[in-house]
């Protein structure tokens, strides 16, 4: 009954990864479509003040995927339990949570935000801060719609309906795919055309979450419930897990608008740039890890810590390898894919897209090791010496700047950083689920590290042999997946997860 148990579990994650991976293509592709689009539309300083003030919807993006684990590690842990009762109360708990945290948004917003903007953004030309303004109330708008539709999209993913959820972000991406077109033939002024239509399509896409779960899930009907217990436990869980959104906002919105202020923006338009590639490659693991996610919380509330922290380290793994799968080919041809996708690359455009694959190969790690912690409930600890760590971005980027090395020294800070946060989180786990810190580095890192330090060796020697652009281009992508997927196949995976990779394989053959 358990190996059943099992079975099941997995052929789930495996299809609900597959749809999240179509999802991801569609998703990817459009994104790099439409950034050239509106880089294009608005030119490179509207593009850089998008990204330095709009940056707040950015912000929020990171705030939307860690909430919605929040919400996420409530839900999967009373269905898992099959106790819908208790469910539909933390789903109204929930809401009331979220629409006082986008009341709190908005003020800030609206006062302290809204300063900063007017006084402290000193590289905007004057004669674009009434445009500036109209993208900032526009940003406000798309943050509070993404706040609300949280807990909607936290109840799809939790009942693992990845179906739904993949629709409905293919549905945005092919609004964003209007957005641009429309701000491309536009006569008004396209940023702030640009600003609308995006909080518009947010608009859109939460009323589609709403509408979904009102008809399918009858615990999605809001009421007004109080427990004041339940409340307090919830409003902690979510405000120790939000320093966690609030370091990687620090890191990379922070550390942007920390940009803005040493440079013109034209640097901020080329880390932009780098860091929707970042985006679309990241969207590999997270594909995975949303769908992996909800099996780790179920496994901790029926109490299979065992089977949880296996889960932990085997996904650890593959997203990994579903990251550098992509980052290692952009590695080696960055200047050639970002010469076919712009029509003239910005200036550092290509060393920032680098260092960012290479952080979001380190930061692949991150997602499982994440829900281990997140499903004890007990995270204050976790979140607040690697929230520490990753707010460190800030002054130790700001001291280097000050000091008058070039822009790219922000990713190297970062870079060190994420390194020096896998260990320190290892240490923390050990001590939360017992998940060992000496199995997690023989098991994990230490191959993974393998891994990254080999698998490029023949691929940049072959890079150097070939004069042909297009024929370098396939040949060193053919060769640098042949070579991670070897490695990462005999080097990080054991014998007994090679020998289950090797059935599903046959299984699915057979089918």
């Amino acid at each position: 009954m358990v190996k059943e148990k099992t079975i099941s579990s997995n052929k789930r994650i495996a299809r609900n990864t597959g749809l999240l991976y179509f999802r991801m293509l569609i998703v990817m592709l459009v994104t790099l479509y439409t950034t050239r689009v509106v880089l294009d539309a608005l030119g490179k300083v509207d593009f850089g003040i998008y990204n330095v003030v709009g940056g707040f919807v950015v912000m929020m993006a990171f705030f939307n995927s860690t909430l919605t684990a929040t919400c996420q590690r409530y839900f999967s842990y009373e269905i898992g339990r099959e106790n819908f009762e208790e469910l539909s109360k933390i789903f109204k708990l929930n809401m009331t949570t979220y629409i006082l945290f986008v009341l709190l948004v908005i003020l800030i917003a609206e006062t302290l935000g809204l300063w900063f903007v007017n006084t402290q953004l000193t590289s905007i030309p004057p004669d674009r801060m009434v445009a500036t303004n109209w993208v900032y109330q526009f940003s406000i708008i798309t943050v509070v719609a993404t706040g609300i539709a949280i807990p909607y999209n936290a109840l799809i993913i939790s009942h693992e309906e990845m179906d739904v959820y993949a629709y409905i972000s293919i549905f945005e991406v092919m609004l964003k795919v209007g957005v641009a077109l429309l701000i491309s033939i536009s006569s008004t002024d396209k940023l702030i055309f640009y600003a609308a239509l995006l909080a518009l399509s947010r608009v859109l896409v939460t009323a589609s979450y709403y509408v979904y779960c009102r008809r399918k899930f009858p615990e999605s009907r809001y009421s007004f419930f109080w427990n004041k217990q339940k409340f307090k436990e919830i409003v902690s869980y979510s405000g120790w897990h939000l320093i966690g959104a609030v370091s990687v906002m620090v890191r990379n919105q922070g550390v942007n608008v920390l940009l803005g202020t040493f440079f013109s923006p034209v640097v901020n338009a080329a880390r932009g740039l780098a860091f929707q590639v970042m985006i679309a490659v990241e969207s590999l693991t997270n594909s995975f890890y949303t769908a992996v996610r909800p099996q780790i919380y179920k496994y901790y509330g029926t109490g299979e810590i065992d089977k949880m922290n296996h889960l932990v380290c085997w996904s650890s793994k593959l997203c990994f390898y579903l990251v550098a799968v992509l980052a290692f080919p952009l590695l080696f041809n960055t200047e050639f894919v970002l010469s076919l996708w712009l029509k003239k690359i910005p200036d550092y455009t290509v060393l920032f897209t680098q260092l960012v694959l290479i952080n979001t190969i380190i930061d692949s790690l991150n997602g499982p090791a994440i829900a281990a912690a997140l499903a004890t409930g007990r995270i204050r600890n976790f979140e607040l010496i690697t929230g520490i760590l990753m707010i460190f971005n800030l002054p130790v980027s700001y001291l280097f700047l000050r000091l008058g090395y070039s822009p790219q020294i922000t990713m190297l800070v970062s870079i060190s950083i994420s390194l020096i946060t896998i260990v320190v989180r290892a240490f923390i786990l050990d001590k939360m689920v017992a998940l060992r810190v000496s199995y997690y580095l023989r098991e994990v890192v230490l191959p993974l590290l393998l891994v990254s330090l080999l698998s490029p060796i023949l691929p940049y020697l072959l890079s150097g042999m070939i004069s042909h652009a297009w024929a370098n281009f396939f040949c060193v992508t053919l060769l640098s997946i042949v070579t991670l997927t070897l490695f990462t196949f005999y080097l990080a995976f054991s014998a007994k997860e090679r020998a289950s990779i090797l059935s599903f394989v046959r299984r699915r053959k057979a089918q």
